[in-house]
């Protein structure tokens, strides 16, 4: 083990015979004043007069006061002089507003006169003092070297000079008088001069480094305590300090605040008491028990019946090896607690139906698999409304939001307590049934499900058909895995929309003939590249500040030989299962640059990228080829990418991405708390956009939670350096509420609705979108 040596001796390695090195210390220019009142102090604190006046007296004692008058008088006279410098040195100090250095300087003055007039008398009386004085004399000599010096002390060279010039006065003096008898007295007043040396430099050290650690010391307790109690007094967080019996100690009053209480009743209260009889208090009593510090542990505490969550930080208070107490800080985290709650809801919950959504029923439909016997039975229901697009366009997507919110109540009158609601998107319901007896019990489910739902709803004073088709599948007859499941429900209630709807359709492996048709569409769509039957339109993006469109979001339709416009709701889902999607994406790459290259300069063309295109490793060269062939800039092209693409393949997804937008081109996250909704994906990726899904947008100008997660978004997106833009804004109070909080753009209806290349007009000067 290395053992560290102490400064001081590091010091006296560096100048072994001069010792310079003690008398060196750093003082701040602004320091400068309060050290040399500090070195002024140590003088003026020792009794000099005192001293002056003992020692005249010690020698003319010793001299004898009547050996030699002129020697006395000259004596005496030196010592007036002293006292009288001294007395005037005192009463300039006493003025206000005197110079701490000059009164050194003075000092230092003063300091000379008496070593000057002690050196002149004590030579004097080596010479003429009676043979048996003088022993008595060096006695004097000796002590008044070591007196000299001390209190000089905090002017170390000056001191040494005064002690040294004392001694070899001394010894001059009995040199000339006895000759090299004299010499014992020299060569002892050089000893000592040698000590007082080290002695000086050393005490020397030790007075300066004292004070100015002490002044450290006291500036950092200064700021720190006015720091604790800045943060205790204004911070959000609060110190705390327990017993070992948890028993509370001196609570502050933002501690008292905290827990609504006053500060003395919660003196000596048990903090483990305080919180109550949640789980997380045993756990905090076991970090308590285990004498470990701990972090960032979160607990729930009630205050006036409303749940709040601290988070807690601590470390044990230690006397001679046994804990006796903790000490630590409180952070009030009820908000952000909050916010993650709400975030989790949104993650897994439809805002709108506030049932589950796709991810939380994924999840706990392979939960189910998992959990349920072999030889048990699960059950499933695909509800799929019918004739909900007629109201959304007869009557608007407010009322068809309060259509599925109405839905959604009745579902949950009619399904057992432990079954699963979930809203999958659009106008589409799942049920989960667990621990079925037999399908049978399930279909019973099935019809009551049908008979709640196909009763018309009043709103707004209107009378609104409305049904559903419903696909039901048992496992594990119909499907082993939630996958196979899901997916032979779905095929029974394609089944039961194909048989006229408003019925219920149970898997049967006939179905399959089904997927020959499906099988069908995606082979024509794999040959729609080569016949020319796939086309781009495009939507305008608003520029909402300035009122002109910043670019265009192209979207694919196809255009079949024989079944004529088949909907991308149909064809897309099915480019994504089979593949055929990256073929299909690449051509949307290149077409949207070719057509892009003829437009205004300062217009974007944004392009909806798939999952499988991110995974495909040829993404990149496509995008630099169809750049370079096209003459495109790489920031005018926005690739869209969903949360839930982040999710599945998130490194590789983003490892892509980073290429992409090294490149130059902008990447922007769209519908974005629609899925998974995890932040962390903000943090890992600067995404250049964040676009708000048209399911927050739709009531933003009603409901007051969609206002408040909008600008959340707009707020975090701009903190972020992120452009945002609302999708499916189609009336003008949805724009207003945009522009009052502060998005970027908006898209929808109430602009334009997407149209060919060919039926976009860009005006000299305006470049706005055609239908505006």
């Amino acid at each position: 083990m290395v053992v560290s040596s102490p400064p001081g001796r590091k010091l006296i390695v560096e100048t072994p015979l001069s010792l310079l090195a003690l008398t060196r210390h750093h003082v701040e220019p602004h320091e400068e004043n309060w050290f040399a009142r500090c070195r002024a102090d140590y003088i003026r604190n020792f009794p000099l007069s005192l001293l002056e006046t003992v020692r005249l007296a010690l020698l003319l004692l010793l001299v004898g006061p009547r050996t030699n008058p002129v020697f006395t008088l000259l004596a005496i006279f030196g010592w007036y002089a002293v006292m009288v410098l001294q007395r005037s040195v005192r009463r300039k100090e006493a003025s206000p507003g005197f110079d701490e250095k000059r009164a050194l300087r003075n000092r230092l003055g003063v300091i000379r006169l008496r070593a000057f007039w002690w050196c002149c008398t004590l030579f004097g009386a080596a010479l003429i003092a009676p043979v048996s004085s003088h022993e008595g004399l060096i006695a004097l000599g000796m002590a008044m070297m070591m007196m000299d010096g001390l209190s000089a002390m905090s002017l170390p060279h000056l001191g040494l000079a005064a002690s040294a010039s004392g001694g070899a006065a001394m010894a001059a003096g009995f040199l000339i008088r006895n000759g090299w008898d004299g010499a014992p007295v020299a060569i002892v007043a050089g000893v000592m001069a040698c000590f007082m040396h080290w002695s000086l430099y050393n005490l020397y050290y030790m007075f300066a480094t004292r004070r100015i650690r002490t002044r450290r010391l006291s500036q950092s307790n200064e700021t720190i305590q006015l720091l604790l109690n800045q943060y205790d007094d204004e911070g959000s967080d609060w110190l705390y300090e327990i017993g070992s019996k948890f028993q509370i100690w001196h609570p502050s009053q933002r501690f008292a605040d905290a827990c609504g209480r006053k500060p003395e009743e919660l003196e000596g209260l048990s903090l483990i008491e305080l919180i109550g009889d949640a789980p997380e208090a045993g756990d905090l009593r076991e970090l308590f028990n285990e004498g470990r510090a701990f972090r960032n542990v979160v607990v729930p505490i009630r205050v006036g019946g409303v749940e709040n969550w601290w988070s807690m930080n601590g470390r044990p208070v230690l006397r001679e090896g046994q804990t006796i107490g903790w000490r630590g800080f409180i952070a009030d985290i009820t908000a952000a607690k909050r916010a993650e709650d709400k975030v989790a809801f949104m993650a897994h919950y439809d805002v709108l139906t506030q049932l589950p959504n796709r991810t939380l029923f994924n999840a706990t439909l392979d939960r189910a698999f998992h959990r349920t016997p072999r030889d048990g039975s699960i059950g499933l229901l695909y509800v799929d409304l019918d004739h909900f697009k007629a109201i959304n366009d007869g009557h608007g997507h407010a009322v068809g939001d309060k259509v599925l919110v109405e839905i959604s109540r009745r579902l949950e009158e009619v399904v057992r307590p432990r079954d699963m609601i979930a809203r999958l998107g659009g106008d589409e319901f799942v049920i989960l049934m667990t621990d079925l007896d037999a399908p049978a019990a399930g279909l019973a489910i099935a019809e009551r499900v049908l008979g709640a739902v196909g009763n018309a709803i009043e709103i707004e004073g209107q009378i609104m058909p409305i049904g559903a088709s419903i696909g039901a599948a048992f496992a594990p007859t119909d499907g082993r895995t939630g996958d196979e499941l899901l997916r032979a429900a779905d095929l029974a209630m394609y089944n039961a929309k194909s048989r006229g709807r408003r019925g219920i359709s149970v898997f049967d492996p006939d179905m399959q003939v089904q997927m020959q048709e499906r099988r069908a569409l995606e082979l024509d769509l794999r040959a729609a590249i080569v016949r020319g039957e796939l086309e781009l339109h495009y939507q305008p993006l608003l520029d909402i500040n300035r009122g002109v469109t910043a670019g265009y979001e192209a979207l694919l339709r196809w255009n079949h030989a024989s079944r004529g416009t088949v909907s991308p709701d149909v064809f897309i889902p099915i480019a994504e299962e089979t593949g055929v999607i990256v073929e299909i994406g690449e051509w949307v790459i290149r077409t949207a640059l070719a057509e892009a290259a003829g437009w205004p300069e300062d217009l974007t063309v944004a392009v909806n990228m798939s999952p499988a295109q991110m995974k495909d490793g040829n993404l990149l060269p496509v995008v630099v080829n169809a750049l370079a062939q096209s003459g495109v800039l790489p920031s005018r092209l926005e690739l869209e990418i969903t949360e839930n693409l982040l999710m599945q393949e998130s490194e590789e997804v983003l490892a892509t991405l980073h290429k992409l937008r090294d490149l130059g081109v902008k990447i922007a996250l769209d519908d974005f708390g629609t899925g998974y909704s995890s932040l962390n994906y903000l943090r890992s990726f600067p995404f250049d956009k964040i676009k708000i899904d048209r399911c927050f947008v739709s009531e933003l100008a009603e409901r007051e939670d969609c206002q408040a997660i909008v600008r959340s978004v707009i707020s975090l997106a701009n903190e972020l350096k992120m452009t945002t833009t609302a999708e499916g804004v189609e009336y003008g109070e949805q724009l207003e509420k945009l522009r009052k909080d502060g998005c970027d753009q908006a898209q929808g209806f109430l602009y334009s609705r997407a149209v060919p290349a060919g039926e976009l007009e860009f005006k000299p000067g305006q470049k706005r979108a055609v239908n505006e």
